[in-house]
C-alpha cells in the first residue's frame, strides 16, 4: 500500500486503485501517523493534535475509534493492511517503508540525484522526484499545528530540489525553456539568492544580459529593505561577470526538445536534431535528392544496422526548405497494429479526431493542398499497410513527397528504390592516405574520438582500424557498438577479438554472410556487459518507443535486479550505446534502438521471461492510468496530459497485451474506460473508439464495468460528432445501468445523451436530461462528473435563454479552478465568455475568450484554439469589426480543418455561426470578404493566436456602417 502526502493526504493499494479514507478525523490520524513516520506518536499527543481544547467526553476512546476505522479502511482496500496500524506503548506505530510515502520515494531520488555526475541521469531523477508532487504538502491539513513543521520542511526540500534541477537543466543548456518557467518561482520566492542566481545565469546565456542585471538590482534592494543585508559573495561575483561578460558565464547550446506540432512553415524543430555527426553519404544524398526531385515516393532499401533513418532524416533536412508545409518524421518502429496507421500521422502531423471521417479521409482531405515531405521511418513491420497509406496520400495530395525507409520496397506504382549499403571500406592491405579516404573509417574514427578525445589516426593504427571496418562490413551501427569498447581497450585488441569472434560464427555456422555482421557486432556488445547489464537489456526490449526510469524500475525489477541498482545499469548501458537518452523537455527517456530491441526480446523471449515481463509492463502502465484518473482533475491535469501522450506507444502495448492475455479482459475495459478522459483531452476519439469496441467485444457480460464502458465510448462518439451513435450507445448504457441499479453510471448516460440533444438542437429535452445529471452527480460527490454536467448544462441554458445559465457558469468556473485544473479552467472561461457575449456583454465575454486561449498552446488544445477564435469572430461582429471578423473566421476554418471537428457543424453551433458569417459577408461583399477569409486561413496556428488576443498591428478601420448599438444576430437580442 502506498501513502501520499505530497498534496491531499492520499493512500493507494498496490495496484494503484485510491483508497477512501472516510471522516476527517480518521483521515488526521494518518496525517499525523504520516508526520511522525517510522516513529511511535503517543496517545495523549494524537488527543492534542486531533481536538487540542474541544475534548471529546472520553478522549481515549475516541481515539480508539479513529484508529479502528482508519485500520478497517485500509483492510478493506486491501486485506493486511489493517496490520499498518499497529499498537506500541505509549501510542500508535504507522509501519510502512520510506520508499511506500511519496515524501520517502522523494527523498530517495533526490538522495540518488545528488550521488550521481552523469547530467542526464541526474535530471531524470530530479524530474521524477518533482512530478511526485501534487500540491502543497499536507494540503487539507495545512492549517493545523501538528503539520506545520513538516510542511516546511517539505516545502524547502522541494525548493531545493527544483533549484537542483534547474541547475542541472541549465548546464544541459535548457537556459531559453528556464528563463521562462523561473519567472513566477522567483516571484514567490524573491529572497531565495540560489534560484534567482540561477535565473540570472539563464538570462544572459538567453541573450538577456540587462535583465539578469535588473534582477540583481531587485534583489539587492529587497535584501536592504526587508532585512537589512546584502546579497552574498557568490552573487556579487556572479554579478560582476555579467558585467564583464566573462566567458566562463557561457554554457551549452541548447538541448534538443521533443518535436513541435506547429505548422510554421520551415519550423525545422518537426526532425530531430542530430546529436553526432554525419558522415559520408554524399552518393547517396545526392541520388536522394535528384530522386525526390522527380518521385514522389522514394523508398530508402536497406539492411537493419545500415542506416537508412540517419541518412533519411538528413536527406529530409538538406530538402525541407523546397516543402512550405515543412517536412515531418513518422517513426512507425513502436507501432504494432496496423488500424492505427492512419491515426499515428494524423497525430504526429497535430490533426484531431473529433471528426465522423476516418482517420485516413481526414488525412487526404488535409494534406489535399499541402506542399509537404513525409518521412515514413521503420514501414518493414507494416508494409502493405504503409504502401496502402502511401498509395492512397499521393493519389489525393498532389504536392505531397514521401520519403520511406524499409527493408523492402513498398512495390506500388511511382515508388523509386534507393539502396542504402554499407559504407565503404578500405582494401587490405592499406595506406594512411586510402584509410582516412574511407567512410567507414572516417565514421569508426570520429566515434571512437567520442569516447577517448585523444585517438587519431595514424600510420601506425591505421590498418587495426581498417582490418575492424572490414570485419564489420562497414555497417554503421556495428561499428559504433565497436567503437564504445575503444573505452576500455586499445584498437589491436578489438580487432584480434574481432577476428576471433567472427573465426568462431564462421565455424560454427559455415560462411559467414554479410547479414550475420550485425548480429554478430550486437552478440560481442552483449557479451561485454555485465550479467545484470544484459538481463536489464532484455526486459526492457517490451517498452515500445521510450520509457522513463520510474517505468524501467517498476517493469524490469525483481531479486536479480533491484530498484537501487536501476540507474547505475542504465547509465551504464547508455555509456555502451545499447541505451539511447533523450530529454523531451521534462525528464529523460531511454529506449532501444529497434535492432538492439529485437535482439532483446529474442533473448527475453528464449529465457523464458518474456510472458512475466509483458505481465509487469502491463500493471505499470494499469496503475499509471488509474493514478493518472485521480489526479486528472487536478493541478497535475497538463503534467499528466503531457506524460500520456508520450506513454502513447506503451499504452498501445500494454492494452494490446491485456486484450490477449487470459484473464485480463475486464481490467482490459476497464482501462480502456479510463482512458477515455485522457483521449478526449488529446484529441485521439478514433483511437479510443478503437479500443473501447474490441475491449466490449470481449466482455459481453452484464456487468457494472461494460455499462461504463459503454457510456465512455458514448461520450467518444459524441465528441467525434457522430451524435445519433452516441444517442443509441448512451441508451444502452443507461439500460444495462438500471438492470445493476448502478447510479453513478446511469447519471453519466443522462449526462452523454442529454449533451447530445443539445448539439442536435433539442434544447428542452437537452436541459431535463442535464438537470436530472446534475442532481445525481451532486448526490454521488463525483467532481469531474459535476464539474462536465455544470459546463454543458451551463451551454445548453444560454443558447436556451434560462437566467439558470449564469449560475451553472459561475459554479462550474469555481469548480475547477478550486481543484486547480488548468485546462478545464481555460474551457470554462470560454463558456462564460460565450455565455457573457450571447447575453450582449461582448466586451467582458471577448476578454474572458482571450484569456481562455492564452494558455492553450502550450498544452497542443487545437479544438479549444479554434473554439475560441471562433467566438473572437462572433464579438468582432457584434461590434461590426468586420475585416477583423472575416480573418478570424479564416483563421478558425482553418484550425477547425486540423482538427476535423464535425461538433462545429452541429445545429447548437451553426445556429450560431451562420447568422453572423452572413452578417460579415453582406457587410463586406462577397469579394471582400473571401480575400480577407482567405487572409485568416493562411494564418499559420501561432500568428491567428497572436492576432485573436490583439498583439499584432492594428489593420485597418472596418468598412462596415458603425453604429452605437452592437450588432446582434437576427431575429433577437439572445443567440438560441
Amino acid at each position: 500500500m502506498h501513502f501520499g502526502v505530497l498534496g491531499q493526504v492520499q493512500v493507494w493499494t498496490a495496484d494503484g486503485r485510491p483508497v477512501a479514507v472516510p471522516e476527517t478525523k480518521v483521515r488526521a490520524v494518518l496525517a499525523d501517523l504520516l508526520v511522525h513516520q517510522g516513529q511511535v506518536v503517543s496517545a495523549d499527543r494524537l488527543i492534542d493534535d486531533l481536538w487540542g481544547d474541544d475534548l471529546p467526553a472520553n478522549p481515549m476512546s475516541a481515539l480508539q475509534l479513529k484508529v479502528s476505522r482508519l485500520r478497517h479502511a485500509l483492510e478493506a482496500a486491501e486485506p493486511g493492511s489493517g496490520e499498518l496500524v499497529s499498537s506500541r506503548p505509549p501510542g500508535y506505530l504507522l509501519r510502512v517503508d520510506a520508499e511506500a510515502v511519496d515524501a520517502g520515494r522523494f527523498a530517495i531520488l533526490t538522495s540518488r540525484a545528488r550521488d550521481t555526475e552523469d547530467l542526464q541521469v541526474k535530471t531524470g531523477l530530479l524530474a521524477d522526484a518533482l512530478a511526485l508532487w501534487r500540491g502543497p504538502p499536507f494540503a487539507d491539513f495545512a492549517d493545523d499545528d501538528f503539520v506545520r513543521s513538516a510542511v516546511a520542511r517539505l516545502e524547502e526540500q522541494r525548493l531545493s530540489a527544483v533549484e537542483d534541477h534547474a541547475e542541472v537543466r541549465l548546464a544541459l543548456g535548457e537556459h531559453d525553456l528556464l528563463v521562462g518557467e523561473l519567472g513566477d518561482l522567483v516571484e514567490r520566492h524573491p529572497l531565495r539568492e540560489r534560484l534567482r542566481a540561477i535565473q540570472m545565469r539563464a538570462l544572459y546565456r538567453a541573450g538577456r544580459q540587462a535583465e539578469a542585471l535588473a534582477g540583481y538590482g531587485e534583489l539587492r534592494e529587497r535584501l536592504a529593505d526587508e532585512l537589512g543585508l546584502d546579497p552574498g559573495p557568490e552573487l556579487v561575483a556572479l554579478h560582476q561577470a555579467i558585467l564583464e561578460q566573462s566567458p566562463a558565464l557561457s554554457g551549452p547550446a541548447l538541448a534538443t526538445q521533443a518535436p513541435t506540432m506547429e505548422t510554421a512553415a520551415g519550423n525545422i524543430g518537426r526532425m530531430p536534431a542530430e546529436v553526432t555527426s554525419f558522415v559520408g553519404r554524399q552518393h547517396e544524398l545526392a541520388m536522394g535528392k535528384a530522386l525526390l526531385a522527380r518521385a514522389r515516393l522514394v523508398t530508402l532499401i536497406g539492411a537493419g544496422g545500415v542506416g537508412k533513418t540517419r541518412l533519411a532524416l538528413r536527406l529530409a533536412g538538406e530538402v525541407e526548405p523546397g516543402f512550405r508545409h515543412g517536412a515531418w518524421l513518422i517513426d512507425l518502429a513502436p507501432l504494432q497494429d496496423e488500424e492505427l496507421l492512419a491515426s499515428t500521422v494524423a497525430g504526429t502531423l497535430g490533426l484531431g479526431e473529433q471528426t465522423t471521417s476516418t482517420p485516413l479521409a481526414h488525412l487526404c482531405d488535409y494534406l489535399a493542398d499541402k506542399q509537404m515531405l513525409l518521412v515514413l521511418d521503420n514501414c518493414e513491420h507494416l508494409i502493405d499497410a504503409c504502401a496502402n497509406l502511401a498509395a492512397t496520400l499521393l493519389a489525393h495530395a498532389a504536392d505531397l513527397r514521401i520519403l520511406a525507409t524499409t527493408r523492402q520496397p513498398l512495390d506500388i506504382e511511382g515508388e523509386s528504390i534507393l539502396p542504402v549499403p554499407p559504407l565503404e571500406v578500405p582494401p587490405a592491405p592499406v595506406s594512411l592516405p586510402a584509410a582516412l579516404a574511407s567512410q567507414a573509417v572516417q565514421l569508426f574514427v570520429d566515434r571512437v574520438a567520442a569516447v577517448c578525445p585523444s585517438f587519431t589516426l595514424t600510420a601506425l593504427n591505421s590498418d587495426a582500424v581498417a582490418a575492424v571496418c572490414r570485419r564489420l562490413d562497414g555497417i554503421p551501427l556495428a561499428m559504433e557498438l565497436a567503437a564504445v569498447q575503444a573505452r576500455a581497450l586499445p584498437v589491436e585488441t578489438i580487432r584480434a577479438r574481432l577476428d576471433h569472434r567472427f573465426d568462431l560464427l564462421a565455424r560454427r555456422r559455415g560462411v559467414l554472410p554479410r547479414h550475420q555482421t550485425l548480429r554478430a557486432a550486437i552478440e560481442w556488445s552483449y557479451e561485454m556487459c555485465s550479467a545484470a547489464e544484459r538481463l536489464l537489456w532484455a526486459r526492457m526490449s517490451v517498452f515500445a518507443g521510450g520509457c522513463d526510469l520510474d517505468a524501467i524500475e517498476d517493469v524490469c525489477t525483481d531479486g536479480a535486479i533491484t530498484r537501487e541498482t536501476v540507474y547505475a545499469l542504465v547509465a551504464d548501458l547508455v555509456d555502451k550505446s545499447i541505451i539511447l537518452c533523450q530529454q523531451n523537455g521534462i525528464q529523460p527517456c531511454y529506449r532501444l534502438l529497434e535492432t538492439i530491441r529485437e535482439f532483446g526480446q529474442d533473448l527475453l523471449a528464449s529465457s523464458g521471461e518474456l510472458a512475466q515481463v509483458r505481465a509487469r509492463h502491463w500493471d505499470h502502465y494499469r496503475r499509471l492510468v488509474l493514478r493518472a484518473s485521480s489526479e486528472l482533475f487536478g493541478p497535475r491535469q497538463v503534467d499528466w496530459l503531457i506524460r500520456l501522450r508520450r506513454e502513447q506507444p506503451n499504452l498501445r502495448t500494454a492494452l494490446e497485451y491485456s486484450l490477449s492475455a487470459p484473464g485480463q479482459e475486464r481490467a482490459a475495459l476497464e482501462s480502456a474506460t479510463t482512458l477515455h478522459f485522457v483521449w478526449i483531452h488529446t484529441g485521439a476519439l478514433r483511437e479510443g473508439s478503437h479500443w473501447l469496441e474490441r475491449a466490449l467485444e470481449l466482455n459481453p457480460e452484464t456487468t457494472h464495468a461494460r455499462a461504463a464502458a459503454l457510456g465512455a465510448h458514448a461520450n467518444l462518439l459524441l465528441m467525434l460528432g457522430d451524435i445519433s451513435a452516441a444517442l443509441e450507445m448512451a441508451r444502452k448504457s443507461r439500460v444495462l445501468a438500471e438492470q445493476l441499479d448502478d447510479p453513478q453510471v446511469r447519471a453519466w448516460a443522462d449526462l452523454c445523451s442529454g449533451t447530445a440533444l443539445m448539439y442536435s438542437g433539442d434544447l428542452p429535452a437537452a436541459l431535463h436530461l442535464l438537470q436530472q445529471a446534475l442532481a445525481e452527480h451532486r448526490r454521488l460527490g463525483d467532481p469531474l462528473a459535476l464539474h462536465l454536467t455544470l459546463r454543458h448544462l451551463s451551454l445548453a441554458a444560454s443558447a436556451a435563454d434560462d437566467p439558470r445559465a449564469v449560475d451553472y457558469e459561475q459554479e462550474c468556473l469555481a469548480l475547477s479552478r478550486s481543484y486547480g485544473a488548468e485546462r478545464s479552467t481555460s474551457w470554462d472561461q470560454w463558456m462564460v465568455g460565450l455565455g457573457l457575449i450571447q447575453r450582449g456583454e461582448v466586451d467582458r465575454g471577448a476578454a474572458r475568450i482571450r484569456e481562455s486561449l492564452r494558455p492553450r498552446a502550450r498544452t497542443e488544445d487545437l479544438a479549444g484554439e479554434a473554439f475560441c477564435i471562433e467566438a473572437l469572430a462572433w464579438a468582432a461582429t457584434i461590434t461590426r469589426e468586420n475585416e477583423r471578423a472575416a480573418r478570424l473566421f479564416g483563421a478558425a476554418h482553418s484550425i477547425w480543418r486540423k482538427v476535423g471537428s464535425s461538433l462545429v457543424e452541429t445545429v447548437y453551433f451553426q445556429r450560431v455561426h451562420v447568422p453572423y458569417e452572413k452578417q460579415v459577408r453582406d457587410a463586406l461583399g462577397d469579394t471582400a470578404y473571401a480575400s480577407l477569409f482567405d487572409e485568416g486561413r493562411e494564418l499559420d496556428i501561432k500568428d491567428a493566436i497572436r492576432y485573436a488576443l490583439q498583439e499584432q498591428a492594428a489593420e485597418p478601420a472596418a468598412t462596415g456602417a458603425h453604429s452605437d448599438e452592437p450588432a446582434l444576430p437576427p431575429g433577437s437580442r439572445t443567440v438560441r
